[in-house]
């Protein structure tokens, strides 16, 4: 499904982010991206999604490489990198609810998403007194709006107490199963990847 191939990425000239990196993601799988703080794990989930260009090298999905492809492809994508963008003066609701009308879909689908998310009692709360966990599991939710075929997460579990990483742990493994949904899933805790991954 995904090919990333000899992809760096190098700033100001001299700074390199990511080094000569090539991942194969097959369709269907939860796949956990293992490494220190600073090892270039967001900027390669930034190139995936368009959000940053290699340097050099190539990203490769379902097939397409040029932009065109590319960027049709990307529309099936969700993503959270480097946090949920939450308004936290709005209720999940009126969160999703934006959400779909920036992505231009029903709205048919957001009593699903909360139900998925474990927010369906939380309809009247602004998210701003939202626990992180609450927050996650929300941005995680937003992720899904576009149905997408490939979620990209960016270390959900960060900050997190126990119960909420048990929360999305749980929750990601659901989403494979019941949209199988193709994931990639970043940490630096080996020890909670190993429990939600498949590769």
């Amino acid at each position: 499904m995904i090919t990333i191939d000899k992809v760096s990425k190098i700033y100001n000239g001299t700074f390199k982010a990511v080094d000569d990196l090539s991942i194969e993601i097959a369709s269907g799988e939860i796949v956990g991206f293992i490494g220190p703080n600073g090892a270039g794990k967001t900027t390669t989930m930034r190139i995936i999604t368009g959000l940053a260009y290699p340097t050099s090298g190539q990203v490769v999905l379902d097939g397409e490489t040029d932009i065109k492809g590319l960027t049709e492809k990307r529309k099936k994508i969700g993503c959270i990198i480097e946090g949920p963008a939450l308004n936290l003066d709005m209720t999940a609701k009126q969160n999703l609810k934006a959400l779909c009308i920036l992505y231009g879909v029903s709205f048919d689908r957001i009593e699903k998403i909360l139900k998925l998310v474990g927010l369906c009692n939380e309809s009247g709360k602004k998210v701003k007194h939202f626990s992180l966990g609450m927050k996650q599991r929300l941005g995680i939710g937003m992720a899904l709006v576009n149905d997408p075929k490939f979620l990209i997460l960016d270390e959900p579990i960060n900050g997190l107490d126990p119960d909420g990483i048990l929360e999305v742990r749980n929750l990601i493994k659901q989403i494979s199963r019941e949209r199988k949904a193709t994931i990639l899933v970043s940490s630096h805790i080996l020890s909670e990847l190993y429990q939600m991954v498949d590769n």
